[in-house]
């Protein structure tokens, strides 16, 4: 964390963090691994959680909740259950909770846009096809709950709730009747030494070596998880469109069979390569040209961060931290979720390579703005102008 004064002069607070895992992969709990250490460095902090892993647990206090191994909806929902039994309020000054993963959160992070990712997987259910009468009634019945408990959560913490996007908070004004002034905005860091521009030069040129992809093709780059709802049939798609030779590389979990299907029916099997989830992200981010996110209800996009800061171009479309990345042709291009409009961006960043370098000077400096430290500052910003001294509570 930033400051000058070693936490000298601030009250210490006692926080309670409440989410299902924390490590350094993935999406929030990425953000919980980072923010954790930094908040512990000037308050007594303390993980209400399943699980932990990668961190430095150094100052901080472990609250392990007993983990059913359920599958993934009724374990977020279990989780939800013991962690409001598992906490006393009124033993902390905060209790953050990601989202409405307990029902005992006095600020609450919202990360998910829980109320339009339902809308949008109906219509992709309709779109692409249903999973089976009783996984779809499961799917429909798990979403409405999660649904519910966010509203909860906003309701129950109006004037504390913190979104991480300009977006998430548009959502909670449209949706949950939020004022603006109830949401206050802190964005997600990122970790510049770990990714940065340097790698295009280094691993970056050997990934692309190992994939075959030659230095004159133009490589873009989809990454993460929930294929579907992420837009990459859209995106497969779409390179079935362009008038170059462009090479699709999809990395992380998924079904690469189905997709590599989808491809070939499309008749672009031969362009495109899928790589397993990866422990090195930055150096496959490092070999593209471009990153592809072409989901419009993405609530933030630590991808989208991540790449910006290795100096990749960007097409997203225009949601989360893109808007605050993205001028259009000056750091890359916002794309609707459409084959044509995504192929129309992929020809255009394809064939102009001057424009393209200039692209990724100027989004990587963009990327300077976030970072773990600043996020972590605000954060605590906001709990001591919000939480009243002890002797002042009810």
């Amino acid at each position: 964390m930033t400051g000058n004064d070693g936490g000298r002069g601030r009250r210490r607070l006692r926080i309670a963090l409440v989410i299902e895992d924390v490590r350094m992969g993935g999406g929030q709990e990425r953000v919980i691994a980072e923010m954790a250490p930094r908040l512990a460095q000037r308050h007594e902090v303390h993980l209400f959680c399943f699980t932990l892993r990668d961190i430095d647990t150094a100052g901080l206090r472990m609250h392990r909740i007993s983990d059913p191994s359920l599958p993934l909806g009724a374990r977020a929902l279990w989780f939800v259950i013991a962690s409001s039994l598992a906490i006393r309020q009124s033993d902390f000054d905060v209790v953050l909770s990601q989202g409405g993963n307990t029902l005992a959160q006095s600020f609450v992070l919202v990360h998910t846009c829980h109320r339009d990712r339902r809308r949008a997987r109906m219509r992709l259910q309709e779109r692409y096809g249903r999973s089976g009468v009783l996984r779809t009634a499961w799917e429909a019945l798990r979403d409405g709950i999660f649904a519910r408990l966010e509203g909860r959560a906003v309701r129950r913490c109006r004037g504390r709730v913190i979104a991480v996007s300009q977006s998430i908070r548009d959502y909670l004004v449209r949706k949950w009747g939020l004022a603006p002034n109830e949401v206050q905005i802190v964005h997600n860091g990122v970790d510049h030494a770990t990714f940065r521009p340097e790698l295009r030069r280094t691993r970056g040129r050997r990934v692309r070596e190992q994939l075959g992809i030659g230095p004159e093709k133009l490589a873009a780059i989809f990454m993460g998880g929930l294929w579907t709802e992420k837009g990459l049939p859209e995106l497969i798609e779409a390179l079935s469109r362009t008038n170059g030779d462009q090479r699709l590389v999809v990395v992380g979990s998924g079904d690469a069979e189905a997709f590599g299907r989808m491809a070939e029916q499309h008749g672009v099997r031969e362009r495109v390569t899928f790589v397993p989830h990866v422990d090195r992200p930055q150096d496959y981010l490092a070999m593209a040209d471009c990153l592809v996110h072409p989901n419009p209800i993405e609530p933030f996009g630590l991808v989208v961060l991540e790449a910006a800061a290795c100096g990749v171009p960007l097409l997203a479309a225009r949601s989360g931290v893109a808007m605050d990345l993205i001028e259009d042709g000056v750091t890359g291009y916002f794309i609707e979720r459409e084959p044509a409009d995504i192929a129309a961006k992929l020809d255009a960043i394809a064939d102009d390579p001057r424009a393209r370098a200039r692209m990724s000077e100027r989004v990587h400096r963009r990327s300077l703005e976030f970072s773990w430290d600043r996020q972590a500052d605000e954060m605590e910003r906001i709990f001591l102008e919000l939480t009243p001294e002890r002797g002042e509570r009810r």
